[in-house]
């Protein structure tokens, strides 16, 4: 370890956060396990700045991963009134907020942690809460707060913005059409998507306006043709279509008239070992929705309770407005929210802390 309680601290190189560069150390080395042990043989308030911030959080997050919720809460509590402007510490309390089922809390705590102040990833996350607990218009902020960064970029090429630790630029889009979709209004959604055509480049434009013309007028064919296409494109290329492929199975899907017909569109779709594991979940949920309109109610209420057995948390807002199957997901939402409510204690958390 680098000093202990009783021994005065030196002030650190400048830059150097020497807290976590020992979590960092411990990752390496295998041996996690001890920075419990490691971070209390220091004494926070020898601390100042980042270190200080970096010893709060670590030591909240060493329960958060153990499962221990309660505690993570307590100690991001203490961390937050011992650094109050650590915006990295409110999101991490937010998160046990949600947990909680104390949704304005957490609100009130991702409003002070909004990007840049926190990573880009963390505004996406923050998003999902806020469209958990029913609030499209705060979900819209916390992603609408990455806008500025794609606008200064320029370039919204995947890997440009990957090694920039921004997300994808399709990926936010599909965070507020989904809000847009809720809202039953695409006026933002529309002047969002001309900006980007004309301040930035790398990007097929035409694929963002025939997804935005599909969920504003309901008609999909246009779409379906361009996947089509990018199916075609892939399989000449070798590489996985599985994503495509999906998605034009339960479009097709949702058009039949017949619930033998429907279900032979989701089940032709064949998946390999390259293709995104939670395609066979969003394929699950999409019989969901076919049970629901084709029965027996028993069979919905089966398969419902398998898919959130499977993803507690439903799919992303961005995911299921992809696959058109946001709107059948509004009601896991509603039960998801009551759930909550009633027993005031949630499955599963995040992993963004």
């Amino acid at each position: 370890m680098f000093w202990n309680r009783n021994k005065k601290l030196d002030a650190p190189p400048s830059g150097e956060n020497r807290i976590a560069s020992l979590a960092d150390r411990l990752r390496q080395e295998g041996r996690i396990d001890l920075l419990e042990a490691e971070l209390a043989s220091f004494e926070p308030r020898s601390l100042v700045g980042a270190e200080q911030e970096s010893w709060y959080h670590l030591r909240g997050i060493v329960p958060f991963q153990q499962g221990n919720r309660p505690l993570a809460f307590e100690r991001f509590m203490e961390g937050v009134r011992q650094c109050p402007s650590s915006a990295q510490l409110r999101f991490s309390l937010g998160q046990e907020h949600e947990f909680r089922g104390e949704a304005d809390q957490m609100l009130a705590c991702f409003d002070q942690a909004m990007f840049p102040a926190v990573p880009a990833r963390y505004a996406l996350a923050e998003a999902r809460y806020a469209y958990l607990w029913g609030r499209t218009d705060k979900g819209w902020s916390y992603v609408e707060s990455l806008l500025p960064a794609y606008f200064d970029l320029k370039i919204l090429d995947t890997h440009f913005l990957y090694i920039r630790g921004i997300p994808f630029f399709q990926q936010a889009w599909s965070y507020l059409a989904a809000f847009s979709q809720l809202e039953g209004n695409f006026g933002k959604l529309a002047d969002v998507t001309t900006e980007a055509e004309r301040t930035c480049c790398d990007l097929d434009f035409e694929d963002l306006k025939a997804e935005l013309e599909a969920m504003r007028s309901g008609d999909f064919n246009a779409l379906k043709e361009r996947l089509r296409s990018s199916i075609h494109e892939s399989e000449k290329e070798k590489v996985p279509s599985g994503y495509q492929s999906m998605r034009l199975g339960i479009l097709m899907a949702q058009e039949s008239g017949r619930n033998d017909e429907a279900m032979g569109c989701l089940e032709s779709v064949r998946l390999t070992a390259d293709d995104f594991p939670w395609l066979e979940d969003m394929r699950l949920l999409a019989r969901c929705q076919l049970a629901s309109r084709f029965g027996p109610e028993a069979t919905e209420m089966q398969l419902r309770k398998e898919f959130v057995g499977r993803q507690p948390l439903l799919f992303e807002p961005d995911n299921a407005v992809t696959f058109n199957l946001l709107k059948y997901q509004e009601g896991l939402r509603r039960d998801f929210v009551r759930s909550r409510q009633k027993s005031g204690s949630p499955g599963v958390g995040a992993d963004a802390e």
